[in-house]
């Protein structure tokens, strides 16, 4: 599926070409020089986009909104040289115009993303090599698990005031926790100014939202503040049960206060982890409650809530009592020391084989479980490191960052999870299970492959470096993975021409592709890859794939017929 972005550069003609006789062509592949060629690329770049949720299909099904803006946006043109950029199966390639900008700079530009039920985000990118491999995860609403169960009451009222004992609660339909309200005998209900209001009868509303729900709620745009009205600052927030809004009306007029308490229970797991102690939370602890009025980002310190009994062996409540009605949520703050804008970690990797090439990833996996089992709740990439000869030759971080060597920056990914993950030396963790069953695991990745899931025995951590050895049984087969040198012609009607600028990318047993390099002079290195074992490839073109399969039977190979996608012949003149 192709989608365009139209740019206000001028046109870059395709110079790509060398047109020779097939005869001299043949003979002379491996010195032939070419006259011409986008080496007038000297940038470029291959913007990857990833479904949070490991669906690739659904990126390449969803008509794409693409929009690139900020100081160096009009710099950026297509492969091809032209002033319109497509995203075509989840990628985009990109090129600097050299007119605009000539040599390796550092350019900084913002490429906004929509379409579908994807979350419209703007991402920052910065370009400073040659070539850059840029991955930007997109989150699938529709797929965010929605934690929310509503549940609505009447309740008579005799002389304005309730006349026994009544509790409402919600249900675990879609919801993995539930709220319970209950009002005592005799409360009498107060609109904004104060007054007692009057009628036969009450309606309330209660909103649960469990903390599956709020799994992937930005807070660093909500302001907390403590119980003496102080901003809270240096520390990162996160709703560890979810949130409740509890709404009333009588005659259509909003209740806002009580003559007497109304109480809040929360339901949270028996076997839930206290996010502060790290131990198994017990009756009598105590949590933050947090409160906020509707539509406001501003949450301000309520009062401490209690661990009681709970409605069920495998539950436990925190109840609170309240005079107002409004959300509240119970927070926990961790510091963000180590979550500074730009922050620098050191990535050492040891014991690799002097012979490995390959890509490795490390990503965090989330799932939910619920009475029918295990399901996904998310992933996101922490880093990722492509290896060439057994050393870092390039790695990127999060969602939106490139660098050389050993070091990276990371501003998308909570390093106190990691932290947390890292230093338990657990495999899994059922990370705080007041979120009502999440476990997070830390996964290893070999070329698109998991090799491994228990990274804390591999992995130290401490002052915000991160340092994992990564060691030959990361790596499986390793004699049999082989680099691939490859030379490459495409044949026009009897017209040669040495393919130079086109990415091309390898398919994984996920059936998804991945970013394997850039054609230069019709040359390219594949690493780590099986001899006698037939691989699927892909090539794009001005918003056209094609894919083609090869099976290598040595490390070299020749392809003097190689198809490029759509009508590039026609499009050079040939």
């Amino acid at each position: 599926m192709k989608k365009y972005i139209h740019k206000k550069t001028i046109i870059l003609t395709l110079a790509i070409i060398a047109i020779a006789g097939c005869t001299k062509f043949v003979d002379g592949i491996d010195d032939f020089k070419i006259g011409v060629t986008s080496e007038i690329f000297e940038q470029n770049a291959v913007i990857q986009l990833k479904d949070y949720f490991g669906d690739y299909q659904n990126i390449i099904d969803t008509d794409l909104k693409v929009e690139f803006s900020g100081a160096d946006a009009d710099k950026l043109v297509n492969e091809a040289g032209d002033l319109v950029i497509s995203e075509t199966d989840g990628f985009i390639q990109l090129n600097v115009n050299p007119n605009k900008s000539t040599g390796v700079k550092e350019l900084k530009f913002n490429v906004t993303i929509s379409g579908g039920s994807y979350r419209t985000e703007t991402f920052p990118v910065i370009l400073k090599d040659t070539t850059s491999l840029i991955q930007l995860a997109l989150v699938d609403e529709s797929k965010i698990y929605k934690g929310t169960n509503t549940v609505t009451k009447t309740v008579g009222l005799t002389n304005n005031a309730s006349t026994s004992t009544v509790t409402i609660k919600t249900d675990k339909t879609t919801s993995l926790n539930k709220t319970a309200v209950t009002i005592n005998t005799g409360t009498q209900f107060k609109d904004a100014t104060g007054n007692t209001l009057t009628g036969a009868d009450i309606k309330v509303e209660i909103i649960n939202t469990d903390g599956a729900g709020q799994t992937v709620q930005d807070t660093k745009n909500l302001t907390f503040r403590d119980i003496n009205g102080a901003a809270i600052t240096g520390k990162t927030a996160q709703f560890i049960a979810g949130n409740t809004s509890i709404k009333m009306n009588i005659n259509g007029t909003a209740v806002k206060t009580f003559n007497t308490p109304i109480a809040v229970n929360i339901e949270i797991s028996s076997s839930a982890t206290h996010p502060t102690t790290g131990k198994t939370v017990k009756i009598g602890d105590d949590f933050p409650v947090y409160t906020s009025q509707e539509n406001s980002t501003a949450w301000t310190y309520h009062g401490l809530g209690k661990v009681v009994t709970g409605d069920t062996t495998d539950t436990f409540n925190i109840t609170f009592e309240t005079t107002h009605l409004s959300k509240y949520g119970i927070v926990n703050f961790e510091d963000i020391v180590c979550e500074i804008s730009d922050r620098t970690y050191n990535l050492t990797a040891t014991n690799l084989p002097s012979n490995f090439s390959g890509f490795l990833e490390v990503e965090w996996w989330q799932t939910i479980f619920t009475s029918s089992g295990f399901s996904p709740a998310k992933t996101a990439n922490i880093f990722s490191v492509w290896v060439e000869n057994g050393k870092i030759a390039r790695s990127t971080a999060g969602r939106n960052s490139i660098h050389h060597n050993q070091k990276f920056y990371s501003k998308d990914y909570n390093w106190n999870k990691i932290n947390d993950f890292i230093s338990s030396g657990r495999d899994k963790l059922f990370h705080a299970v007041l979120l009502a069953g999440l476990i997070d695991q830390l996964v290893v990745k070999m070329n698109g492959v998991k090799v491994r899931d228990n990274i804390s025995a591999i992995a130290v951590i401490a002052n915000c470096e991160l340092a994992i050895n990564f060691s030959r049984d990361l790596i499986p087969n390793i004699d049999s993975l082989k680099n691939i040198n490859i030379d490459l012609a495409v044949n026009c009607s009897g017209n040669v021409f040495i393919p130079d600028g086109f990415p091309i990318y390898v398919k994984r047993p996920d059936g998804s592709f991945s970013y394997e390099g850039t054609i230069k002079k019709g040359k390219v290195t594949l690493n780590s890859l099986e001899l006698n074992k037939k691989y699927t490839f892909k090539t794009m073109y001005d918003g056209k794939s094609k894919t083609h399969e090869w099976t290598f039977t040595s490390t070299t190979f020749k392809d003097l017929d190689y198809k490029l996608p759509g009508d590039v012949c026609d499009a050079i003149g040939l």
